[in-house]
């Protein structure tokens, strides 16, 4: 059908409707994968291009995981809901896994799938699979449109859900015959009864009681308090209470490492002064966040008040029992708090404090190879902890996590709940879309392991083809070192398919870590020869890498950066599995 065609219909299609929606919620970028089941919604955007119309930029990632990623990074980076495209069958199938990584982590993001037309579904049709009822223990909520009158509720609707609440994923499933009908006239939305549950004063009291009471109050500050954009109001509350503060993995930059309040995050390889902290207090006001078995390990509880503000009712007493408890927005208890005008003193807790934290992060010692934790904080130094951070997962995301200077909130983008491998690549991508053009020092830098690396790999012909100027540092110790650390731990150091470096006539003794065998597979630094406009070097030795790391940075496209890391270095702290925080292991 020509354009001309098209503009003579009176009513809009299902594809058009689509595209009018996402302007109106202002979706100015689109993480996508095409296929047979949504080319009605491209043909429909290169109509509208065609004629100069405004549509949202349409980033093709190389696979579809790529893109739910990518989504996620965008939403994490800029607090806007992240929004990704595929088609039905595969390409809805490899979305399950960034769809469960948002839900994890409370990421507002909309998953967008085409399906088999509405006639076709449970025939069996080619590339038919049951995407919502896949999706339906991973999303905040999902939809299958089957009639275009109802198309124009449900998306303005996922929109919503996404991005109120507690934030999460929302899946809307779109039927092809769908994005081709046209709408007469659409259908009125349903009904929704959204229970407003009104601020509780009485309980919000009783928790400023407690922390002006208690002797050694801890926060422990979850992701949520990022989600309400409730950093501000949570450095007051701190300076104002005089309470320490434990942010935890998803919470990191929602307040500064150098403030003198700062623990650190805690748990199973988080800070000493987090983890000591969190061990001797007398309360424990959890602000925003769930009781992850990580940081609430054996014995959290025991000897202590508990006190738990948070957005979501179904957190509250689901891990860890509490004594006070308050359903409610952070940013309307911590304005509420504040507006009382008391103030606390804990002069004697605060000088502990201080004192602990002369261990974060916790000291090492340099050595003939490069240590994975120089390399942090080398880039921490370089960028003055202003740097949008990127990670993967794995040991590298732990040293990441410790060893950089945090300084804002949404400048942490890795995957937390889930613990996904190949997040931090796409994921980086997404994160540069929501700034493309920041200030001074806050770029986009990715760092990665080896392992996780290659999981993503694919989405470097994404950076190269839009230009994107991440830099890139992947620490290369040729191990899955997280597992390897594991299996030293618990399998007396017999590694199992953790070394990425073993080729089928390698002979060497995988019971012990070899720092001499350095065989490289893949050569990172060859890549340049693959995706032309992408710099790459490799770094060896600890006396080169800081010229290394600054000329990266200081490259105006997109630099890859092969750090030959120390193979045997461990991450450390750490609390071993089944055990409590008073069997932390430093060194």
């Amino acid at each position: 059908m020509s354009d001309q065609e098209l503009d003579a219909r009176s009513s809009p299609s299902g594809a058009a409707v689509l595209f009018d929606i996402l302007q109106e919620q202002g979706v100015e970028v689109i993480f996508a994968h095409t296929g047979g089941a949504v080319i009605p919604l491209h043909v429909e955007m290169n109509r509208r291009l065609r004629r100069r119309q405004r549509v949202p930029r349409v980033i093709m990632c190389r696979q579809e995981p790529g893109a739910g990623h990518a989504a996620e990074g965008y939403a994490r980076a800029s607090g806007r809901v992240g929004v990704a495209l595929a088609t039905s069958g595969p390409g809805a199938t490899n979305l399950i896994t960034p769809i469960a990584d948002a839900y994890k982590d409370s990421i507002p993001t909309v998953f967008i799938t085409g399906q088999v037309p509405s006639f076709a579904i449970g025939s069996d049709a080619f590339q038919e699979v049951d995407t919502v009822g896949l999706t339906r223990p991973i999303t905040k909520h999902n939809y299958l449109v089957k009639d275009v009158a109802d198309l124009p509720w449900v998306l303005h609707e996922a929109f919503e859900l996404a991005a109120s609440g507690r934030p999460g994923p929302v899946l809307v499933d779109i039927c092809k015959d769908v994005q081709l009908a046209t709408l007469e006239e659409a259908r009125l939305p349903r009904v929704r009864h959204r229970v407003s549950v009104p601020f509780d004063e009485a309980r919000a009291q009783a928790i400023i009681d407690a922390v002006l009471s208690a002797e050694r109050p801890v926060i422990k500050a979850g992701g949520g308090v990022i989600h309400a954009e409730a950093a501000p109001a949570l450095r007051r509350f701190a300076q104002h209470f005089d309470v320490p503060v434990a942010t935890t993995f998803n919470a990191l930059g929602a307040v500064p490492l150098d403030a003198p309040y700062t623990l650190g995050m805690p748990g199973m390889h988080g800070s000493v002064p987090a983890n000591y902290a969190l061990r001797e207090a007398d309360l424990i006001l959890t602000l925003g966040g769930r009781f992850d078995d990580r940081v609430a390990v054996r014995g959290f509880a025991d000897g202590k008040r508990i006190a738990h503000v948070d957005i979501d009712p179904s957190e509250i007493d689901k891990v860890i029992r509490t004594d006070l408890a308050l359903v409610a927005p952070l940013g309307r208890f911590l304005d509420y708090a504040l507006d009382t005008g008391r103030r606390g003193a804990h002069g004697d807790w605060m000088a502990r404090i201080a004192e602990w934290r002369r261990q974060m992060p916790l000291p090492y010692t340099p050595g003939d190879y490069i240590k994975p934790q120089a390399v942090i904080e080398c880039l921490s130094e370089l960028t003055e902890g202003n740097a949008t951070l990127v990670t993967g997962v794995g040991q590298h995301q732990m040293w990441a996590a410790q060893y950089y200077g945090f300084r804002r909130p949404r400048q942490w983008v890795s995957s937390g709940g889930l613990g996904t491998m190949g997040f931090g690549l796409p994921a980086a991508i997404g994160a540069w879309f929501a700034h493309p053009e920041p200030p001074p020092g806050h770029q986009v830098v990715l760092v990665d392991g080896d392992g996780s690396f290659q999981m993503n790999m694919q989405e470097l012909a994404t950076v190269v083809a839009n230009r994107i100027p991440l830099k890139m540092f992947v620490l290369n110790n040729s191990f899955l070192g997280m597992v390897r650390q594991w299996e030293d731990m618990m399998d007396d150091g017999h590694h199992h398919e953790t070394c990425l470096a073993r080729q089928w006539d390698c002979d060497a003794d995988c019971t012990a870590v070899d720092q001499n065998c350095r065989r490289q597979l893949p050569n990172l630094s060859a890549l340049s020869s693959v995706y032309p406009h992408l710099e790459t070097s490799r770094v060896r030795l600890p006396g080169q890498l800081r010229e290394v790391v600054a000329q990266a940075l200081a490259t105006p496209g997109p630099v890859l950066v092969d750090v030959w890391v120390d193979k045997a270095v461990d991450v450390l702290p750490m609390v071993p599995p089944g055990q409590p925080l008073g069997a932390m292991i430093e060194s």
